[in-house]
């Protein structure tokens, strides 16, 4: 039942953040059809925009001192993904309800509960560390805006057109916290209903093929047994209806990898280009600047830090999947099927669904990005060098 908490948990926190339910069951935490819950979650969403939209204006029209025109940049850039990633999940609520249910239904019988508790702390742990990193980044830039006010400029985080630099005004100052606490909500928003929510998946669909393997290699132990007990008909016909089984999760395991492709794949793109690009123009602010404070530099740090590390548990789930996946064809192989006396019509012979199962678990399962960037180890160590080449690039020809 793992899946099944871990899955009913998520949806219940998506609700309260205002994402809409996403549950397969119907009015378990609410409905969000209802007129007080679209006011609720218009009206957050009218505040993310309304913040995005004056960073882009600050990027672009706002005449600001060289620190804060930096991060003007760097908010507008990034919030801009961030609303992209939000709204590209809430489009495909209705797919990602099937999803839910097929997650939890698929292999729900087979799965070994010390798997499945493995699993939820690896989940668990994977979460917490990006809320650390998202939340340490965003207390940096609080502290950060501390310091200034008390060195005599004013309070500062997100950086927006209005107020304008020189306005210290009650009115302005209330309007720059009102500003950090809408970027503290959309943090949450961003790490519930689509950060987290999406590393969740890879991970539990990782362990969806773990779970399938370790059915093969049961159905083999028991085949053996079976046959050396002198039982070869009962043997032959359990290895036959546990092929049969074992072939349709697999099957739907595969039509389960274009959904979360489908649902999650514009995440994971948007996750690629925002990490590698912002990530160049925050390492230049730390090498090109002489005046950054020691919080000034950990905020930068901890940005680029939660940018590499979501980026990271993204591609490396994914990397996983494609190689677990292509571990079921030896567990299929050496099923037993050999030892299995010839099967006369109608019976089914083991030997051609061990062929088909075989040459279905062949078929290279890679999760990708754009249709054609592939999501693996490789494209990670790629996207790290990559940005360290541009990095170093552009700061030799600003030295």
């Amino acid at each position: 039942m793992k899946n099944y908490v871990i899955l009913k948990t998520y949806c219940e926190k998506i609700f309260q953040v205002g994402s809409g339910d996403f549950w397969f069951e119907e009015g378990k935490f609410g409905h969000d059809n209802s007129w007080y819950y679209k006011i609720y979650t218009g009206t957050l969403f009218s505040l993310y925009v309304f913040m995005t939209i004056l960073e882009i204006m600050a990027a672009i029209f706002g005449v600001f001192p060289e620190d804060e025109k930096r991060d003007s940049v760097t908010f507008a850039v990034s919030h801009t993904i961030v609303m992209l990633k939000i709204f590209s999940v809430l489009s495909n609520k209705k797919l990602i309800r099937t999803m839910n249910y097929n997650m939890v239904k698929i292999c729900e019988a087979h799965e070994d509960p010390e798997l499945m508790a493995e699993k939820f702390k690896i989940v668990k742990k994977n979460i917490w560390a990006y809320v650390i990193t998202v939340y340490g980044s965003a207390a940096c830039f609080i502290f950060e805006g501390i310091r200034k006010l008390y060195e005599g400029s004013h309070f500062v985080t997100v950086v927006t057109y209005y107020p304008s630099f020189e306005d210290d005004s009650i009115i302005a100052t209330a309007f720059r916290i009102s500003m950090t606490v809408i970027l503290m909500m959309m943090l949450m928003t961003m790490i519930v209903t689509v950060d987290s929510f999406t590393m969740a998946y890879l991970i539990m669909f990782k362990y969806k093929f773990i779970a399938l393997r370790h059915y093969f290699e049961r159905l083999t132990e028991e085949f053996y047994e079976l046959n050396a007990s002198g039982n070869s008909r009962m043997a032959a016909d359990k290895l036959t209806n546990g092929l049969v089984e074992g072939i349709v999760m697999h099957k739907q395991l595969l039509r389960m990898a274009k959904d979360i492709d489908q649902a999650f794949g514009t995440v994971i793109a948007l996750q690629l280009c925002q990490s590698s690009g912002s990530a160049v123009s925050l390492l230049l602010q730390i090498a090109l600047s002489d005046q950054l404070t020691f919080v000034a530099s950990m905020k930068i740090i901890f940005f680029v830090a939660a940018l590499f590390f979501l980026l990271g548990l993204f591609l490396c789930n994914a990397g996983e999947i494609t190689y677990q996946a292509s571990l079921l064809a030896d567990a299929i192989f050496y099923c037993g099927w050999h030892a299995c006396p010839p099967q006369p019509p109608p019976r089914r012979d083991p030997r051609r669904l061990v062929l088909l199962a075989c040459m279905q678990a062949q078929r290279p399962l890679i999760m990708k990005a754009f249709k054609m960037i592939q999501l693996s180890y490789g494209t990670f160590l790629q996207v790290l060098r990559g940005t360290y080449s541009v990095f170093a690039l552009f700061y030799a020809q600003n030295k």
